[in-house]
């Protein structure tokens, strides 16, 4: 409201109290017209988290279509220090007995003499009778390892371990310390026999442990023994041969990932992941029953009655409604209910485990094409669609969304017109009343005046 005003001290009436109450009353259209916009804002805020809410029950949905989530398993070990085992999707239930024989590893030299055959003693000073280069072959493959002091000078135990690791040759190098010797030991860098390196030049490769040299290095007999070949790791799976050139296994058992530790005796259990199907599931029911809940709030508050409201729970609650189609509920699964995922007296879902396992056991393909299948027929594939129009350009929601912000905008253009009247109706009534008040103010002067010439 304008702050403008016409004041005067001198007259009989308080203008400004006068103009104030009967602005009060004036005022009346501008504060409906806020409350308006007041209760549009705080629909808007309702339509959004019903938004949310539905975008979050669409994600759960997600989950359930492809019906993967049923096809998620646990695996147990008797003994992890043999074998440790993880789960990914898929599976076969069953008991799995592996008797491990011997586990994958590269091939490994050890070098710890000098071309005199004496001890390392240090990692950072030059040998002589280093090469210019070596050549290393990894399953056919040859890398030539430059060396840039080689037979001119030497070249220095940490700076070989360098030029092999920078080379990428399918070889790994390190130094080792022990008793203030050192140690360069060459491995392949993926275990198993067909990836064990052979060195071609800068040396001799015996094709053993032992009788070999590297860059002006020899082996001492401790060396040779600290030395081994490459080898695949050999198992049997349920009396099945299995070999491996990682000890790492997939695709041995269906679903299951298998970290082989040591040589031994072990039972791989693997069962379907019952409590991780019941978590998805009630993630869905949780979501779902958000959704009723969010909507709820809104119709009992600001948006009672909005018919908007009614007509999202109405297209939740017919696709829980209407059976899949093409299956016969006496015969087969056809509505969520049947598997323990029943629709309650206040509109929410609510899960039962035990029926929920009971129908998967029975019959777990009939579940899965429950919720999904190749027709998009399935409880997820209707939540999905049905969810995409609610919130898609001309659904419901948006449509909502935007009825509302247009209304806020109207009122808020009809706020600055309403303003604008009243301000010139103030300055009408500012103008009225200070000139009554001047000529009350006469009247007073001139009444006290003839008083005084009567006296």
């Amino acid at each position: 409201m304008s702050s403008a005003s016409i004041t005067t001290t001198a007259g009989p009436l308080d203008v400004q109290s006068i103009v104030s109450q009967l602005m009060s009353v004036e005022q009346q259209p501008l504060t409906d017209s806020q409350n308006k916009v007041s209760t549009y804002k705080t629909d808007l805020s309702d339509m959004g988290q019903i938004s949310s809410a539905l975008s979050a029950l669409q994600t759960s949905v997600s989950n359930l279509s492809s019906g993967a989530f049923l096809q998620t398993f646990k695996a147990t070990s008797s003994d992890s220090t043999i074998a440790s085992v993880s789960t990914s999707t898929g599976g076969i239930a069953g008991s799995y007995q592996l008797n491990v024989s011997k586990l994958a590893q590269s091939r490994q030299l050890v070098f710890d003499e000098n071309s005199s055959g004496q001890p390392i003693t240090s990692a950072t000073t030059a040998i002589s009778g280093v090469p210019s280069s070596l050549t290393f072959s990894v399953a056919g493959t040859s890398t030539t390892v430059k060396l840039n002091n080689g037979g001119s000078g030497g070249e220095s135990l940490q700076n070989i371990s360098d030029a092999i690791n920078s080379a990428n040759a399918g070889v790994n190098a390190s130094i080792v310390q022990y008793n203030g010797n050192y140690s360069l030991v060459i491995a392949s860098a993926n275990s198993g026999s067909a990836n064990a390196f052979s060195l071609t030049s800068g040396g001799t490769d015996s094709g053993n442990t032992s009788g070999n040299t590297l860059a002006g290095l020899q082996q001492s007999s401790t060396a040779a023994t600290e030395s081994f070949a490459a080898s695949d790791a050999l198992l049997t799976v349920n009396g099945v041969n299995v070999s491996s050139s990682s000890n790492t296994l997939t695709g041995v058992i269906n679903g299951a990932s298998i970290n082989l530790e040591k040589a031994g005796q072990v039972t791989i259990g693997m069962s379907q992941d019952t409590s991780g199907i019941a978590t998805t599931l009630q993630g869905f029911v949780d979501a779902y029953n958000k959704v009723q809940s969010t909507v709820n709030s809104a119709f009992n508050g600001d948006m009672k009655g909005d018919d908007s409201l009614l007509s999202i729970q109405d297209q939740l609650t017919s696709v829980l409604q209407t059976q899949v189609t093409g299956v016969d509920a006496t015969t087969s699964f056809a509505y969520l209910s049947q598997v323990g995922i029943s629709l309650q007296k206040d509109g929410t879902l609510a899960l039962d485990q035990t029926a929920f396992n009971k129908a998967l056991t029975s019959n777990p393909s009939a579940v899965a094409n429950l919720f999904g299948n190749s027709s998009s027929t399935g409880f997820a594939d209707r939540f999905n669609s049905t969810i995409n129009n609610l919130l898609g350009p001309t659904g419901i929601v948006v449509t909502k969304q935007n009825d509302l912000n247009q209304s806020i905008t109207d009122e808020t253009s009809h706020q600055t017109e309403i303003q604008t009247n009243l301000d010139a109706l103030r300055a009408s009534y500012l103008q009225q009343y200070t000139t009554l008040n001047a000529t009350l103010a006469q009247m007073q002067q001139s009444t006290s005046n003839l008083a005084g010439l009567l006296a």
